[in-house]
């Protein structure tokens, strides 16, 4: 019951912040209010639009890989075309519907791949659309960016990714509340396969290219699954005014809806996102995600914790459950620009001090309480990882190890655009 107070306080809090925050908006003009922008990373025009923002883009119920890529099961893939990451993008507007969408030759599945889109806007609050797919994808954007892991792939042989195939169709809608509050919904028929690994060759070292690619499920390698997706976000620009940004997103997966399906479970996720600007050379920034999942579920719909990204003094993916609560705080000290202006840019080099904290269990699945199992949700049963690290606009070395009582190792990782 604590565990549920604690889960639901969160989820007010943040929702009370960003409704006052809109109401604060409307007692100012529109140039008073920024869009956040946190710009030490990968900026090159080439991978701009492919840099996945934490799943706060545009709303989509699959995520998208870039038409060109680098990685152990495709291989190289060439491609042309656009990769929903830009939520203004379009490659065709005929009559008012926006025409999105790429095809490319995957070299390592030697098979042509594709995404398409159409979507129509009514006025500027009202979305709909249709897209149809058959690509290979992963649930792992989050731990790092598309272009670093094509990067880190192709030159060291480190690919942090795990992917599957995605093949079907869906419908979706998303409705803007004012310029901080969006929610969005699909139906959704997708067969998702596993995908072997088909190269091992990098430029330099052999890294962990060589890992194996997961099946979807240790009992099938197909499945066949309706869903209907759901999603809520606040401030998902990152609208800021004052010193603190902040941005919420809660997100559900529906396959225990009386479908026919080859598994039917409900999954349930929360992610914030925060940022306080502490004086003009000191940022503190936390990132708090939060997941449950009901029913019986295959195994890469499972949370994993653990690696680049998440808790950065762990194995890859070591701590797995269907209840996770992750957390990463991070303290950053720089000459602060342009803060006030609604984007972040640290000049010359900066440092870091930070904690990675998370927590999993598996519980039984025969519970349909999302809340269910997480009494076991504590400071004693968090794992803890500490560490330090300095960076440019362009790389950034980190340097992680686990508190006494964790489970995990000193780590040392080279990044180039950290995702959050």
């Amino acid at each position: 019951m604590k565990q549920k107070s604690i889960l639901s306080f969160l989820i007010v809090t943040v929702i009370s912040y960003s409704a006052s925050a809109q109401n604060y908006r409307t007692n100012y003009p529109h140039t008073n209010h920024k869009v956040f922008y946190q710009t030490n990373g990968l900026h090159y025009d080439l991978f701009d639009e492919y840099e996945y923002d934490n799943q706060f883009g545009a709303y989509r119920y699959l995520p998208t890989l870039q038409s060109i890529r680098y990685n152990r099961v495709d291989a190289l893939f060439v491609g042309v075309g656009s990769d929903f990451a830009d939520p203004n993008s379009e490659i065709l507007n005929i009559g008012g519907v926006d025409f999105d969408g790429f095809i490319g030759y995957s070299t390592g599945q030697k098979d042509w791949q594709y995404r398409a889109s159409a979507t129509k806007i009514f006025g500027n609050w009202i979305l709909f659309g249709g897209e149809l797919t058959s690509s290979s994808t992963t649930n792992d954007l989050w731990r790092t960016g598309l272009s670093e892991n094509s990067i880190t792939t192709l030159v060291a042989g480190y690919d942090y990714h795990d992917y599957y195939k995605a093949e079907g169709y869906g419908v979706f809608s998303e409705i803007n509340l004012g310029r901080l509050i969006s929610f969005g919904a699909s139906y959704n028929y997708t067969t998702y396969s596993t995908l072997e690994n088909n190269t091992e060759y990098s430029f330099f070292g052999d890294g962990n290219i060589g890992r194996l690619n997961p099946a979807i499920d240790p009992s099938t390698d197909i499945i066949d699954q309706e869903s209907i997706g759901l999603r809520l976000t606040l401030n998902k620009k990152g609208y800021t005014k004052g010193i603190i940004t902040s941005k919420f997103l809660a997100e559900a997966e529906l396959s225990d809806a009386g479908f026919a399906n080859d598994f039917n479970y409900n999954k349930f996720e929360i992610t914030t996102l925060n940022y306080l600007k502490l004086d003009d050379h000191t940022l503190f920034k936390l990132r708090v995600k939060a997941g449950s999942i009901t029913g019986e579920v295959p195994e890469f719909k499972n949370f994993a914790l653990g690696g680049i990204g998440s808790l950065r003094a762990t194995g890859y993916k070591f701590y797995r459950g269907n209840r996770m609560f992750m957390s990463n705080a991070e303290v950053v000290f720089g000459d602060l620009w342009d803060y006030d202006d609604g984007e972040l840019e640290i000049d010359g080099l900066y440092l870091t001090l930070f904690l990675d904290s998370g927590w999993t269990d598996f519980v039984n699945s025969n519970s349909n309480d999302p809340f269910s199992g997480f009494e076991s949700l504590g400071v004693k049963t968090l794992t803890h990882n500490i560490g330090a690290g300095i960076g440019t606009g362009f790389v950034r070395i980190e340097v992680a190890t686990p508190i006494a009582g964790s489970d995990g190792f000193t780590s040392l990782w080279v990044r180039l655009n950290p995702t959050f």
